[in-house]
């Protein structure tokens, strides 16, 4: 159950932050299904393994508004509770031991039974003598708790937490999570006491921890939760529940810059719409660069890494020896470049297609269409995606850097375009021959033209230092900006679209990256004939090829993400 202390608190904060009252339980159940919804076949099967229903339950029959209020109990605008006297007085003054904690779990499961709607213990009951009767491990019949609890019933949930406890006291994770319910249930001072057997047991264990923080918060001992959240936030500095709540404590006291600080450190760890909505009401606007990424991108997607242009020439030697190399390069990026507009034909017909398709029934559907046909790329990652996006086409950001460096470029071609003739006279002029004496062909004194290589030697020198040399490492930049550009849009993309839109923006970006390859030559100078030195006549040039893309995305279960 090592990944269900996480779920626990997570999945609960998604769908009951802030709700108060029954009708406000019920919007979040409709959020919650929605989300549910939205899993893929693995994912639906996941949790139908781990005990969770793939369906919202209504909620329990009985359960009124003011069972609402106790269970969540949220003060502040924030979400901070009040001090609750009577419920800290209330703590069992016991110090648990392995001797007594089975008889305080007994007494606990007798408290639940008696503070439930015979609905809720009825329906308990049942999943557990299910589970029971099959030779379920209490670890299983935890787990279908926390199915329960995910889903929007924590009164059947902590009852068959209780009941899992009860046939197996040893269990700490299942001891933890059936006090984190507790705490959240309304009953945190019933949970104190465990927490602290546990965490005398297991020190400095930061699930216990962070447990026996959000105990005290909920009694509204904002001081005790905050010391042992601390705790927490040293020993893991992105603990998504531990920070979030300390940015509540943080706000409720006015210190608006340590709230900020404490809820980006959460988002840092996993994203979530409420985080972004707290800050922003924190007056802090979320950036990209404030989420995680969800693994560590593949360092060469594509293969984009393989190509590698001919040598670029520094003089007009060079020119000569690598025309060859140059003139195979472009032949072949040309070649590649049109298998891959063939490539992208079939894609770009199937787009066209469900687009006409995706118009026609929101012609005769109108809006249900619409959401009928909301896309089903969305997945836990998706908004970090979107952000970082949307964060890179900014000033500063790879899309502008991307523009700027091409920019570089064409003010280069730009400059030489508007120079290169009147340039090239003024050599003409400057290398002129003048006849020393009558012949034939001229008289003295009179212009008899140029010597070719004299003149193209002088041009080579002026281009390549003007031009090829600043161009050869504008090139270099662009094709770095470019290389960073379709990696990072690559790794989010994967997130926001589906496999077939998907395959096609790879194929688009082979081609982008092929072309911006093949528009990276020197200008070239061997204009004025030929001269002494001697041309390679043949080239061994090889482009390379694309590599599939290591998409490491996979869809799993992952309720992490929500707090």
């Amino acid at each position: 159950m090592k990944y269900i202390l996480v779920l626990l608190l997570a999945v609960t904060c998604f769908q009951f932050s802030f709700a108060q009252t029954q009708a406000e339980l019920e919007a979040r159940q409709k959020e919650a299904q929605k989300a549910l919804d939205k899993l893929t076949p693995e994912q639906k099967k996941m949790m139908e393994q781990m005990g969770v229903p793939a369906k919202v339950p209504t909620l329990p029959a009985g359960a009124s508004n003011a069972n609402a209020k106790v269970t969540m109990n949220s003060g502040a605008s924030f979400g901070v509770p009040s001090k609750n006297s009577a419920l800290i007085a209330a703590i069992p003054q016991v110090t648990l031991t392995a001797a007594t904690l089975p008889a305080y779990v007994k007494s606990l499961n007798e408290y639940i039974e008696k503070g439930i709607s015979t609905d809720s213990k009825t329906t308990g009951q049942y999943f557990y003598t299910y589970y029971k009767n099959n030779e379920s491990s209490a670890e299983t019949i935890g787990n279908v708790a926390v199915g329960f609890w995910s889903t929007g019933q924590p009164e059947i949930a902590v009852y068959i937490m209780g009941k899992a406890c009860n046939d197996n006291a040893t269990d700490a994770d299942l001891l933890s999570n059936f006090a984190a319910m507790l705490s959240m249930g309304g009953a945190p001072h019933r949970a104190i006491p465990v927490l602290e057997y546990l965490n005398k047991q297991f020190p400095n264990n930061t699930t216990i921890l962070n447990n026996l923080g959000q105990a005290w918060f909920y009694l509204g001992e904002t001081d005790k939760a905050n010391a042992q959240l601390e705790q927490v936030v040293k020993a893991f500095a992105y603990h998504p529940q531990a920070n979030y709540t300390q940015c509540l404590i943080q706000q409720s006291k006015g210190n608006n810059a340590k709230a900020i600080e404490k809820m980006k450190n959460s988002l840092a760890h996993s994203y979530s719409a409420n985080k972004v909505n707290l800050l922003k009401q924190l007056g802090y606007s979320v950036k990209g660069s404030d989420m995680r990424k969800p693994f560590h991108p593949d360092p060469n997607p594509l293969g984009l890494k393989n190509f590698v242009r001919p040598a670029a020439p520094t003089s007009y030697t060079d020119e000569l020896k690598l025309i060859a190399d140059w003139d195979a390069f472009q032949k072949q990026v040309n070649e590649k470049s049109m298998q891959l507009a063939k490539d992208l034909i079939p894609y770009q017909q199937a787009n066209a297609q469900q687009a006409q398709k995706m118009y026609d029934q929101y012609n005769k559907e109108g809006l249900k269409a619409k959401t009928t046909n909301n896309s089903n790329t969305d997945n836990i990652y998706r908004k970090v995606a979107e952000k970082n996006l949307e964060e890179m086409k900014k000033d500063g950001g790879v899309t502008y850097r991307l523009k700027k460096a091409k920019e570089k470029i064409d003010l280069l071609h730009k400059d030489f375009q508007a120079k290169n003739e009147t340039q090239k006279k003024n050599i003409e002029k400057q290398n002129s021959i003048i006849a020393d004496k009558e012949s034939e062909l001229a008289k003295k004194g009179e212009d008899i033209g140029y010597d070719n290589c004299v003149v193209q030697q002088k041009y080579s020198e002026w281009i390549y230092a003007t031009y090829n040399k600043p161009l050869e490492e504008a090139y270099q930049e662009y094709l770095k900006q470019l290389y960073l550009k379709i990696t990072e849009e690559l790794y989010w993309k994967q997130f926001t679209q589906d496999g077939a839109t998907f395959e096609a923006t790879k194929i688009a970006y082979k081609k982008e990256w092929i072309e911006a390859f093949g528009n990276t030559r020197y200008l070239a100078t061997n204009v004025y004939g030929k001269c002494p030195q001697e041309q390679i006549k043949s080239s061994r040039y090889k482009l390379a090829d694309f590599d599939d893309m290591h998409c490491n995305y996979k869809t799993t279960l992952d309720f992490g993400v929500y707090k």
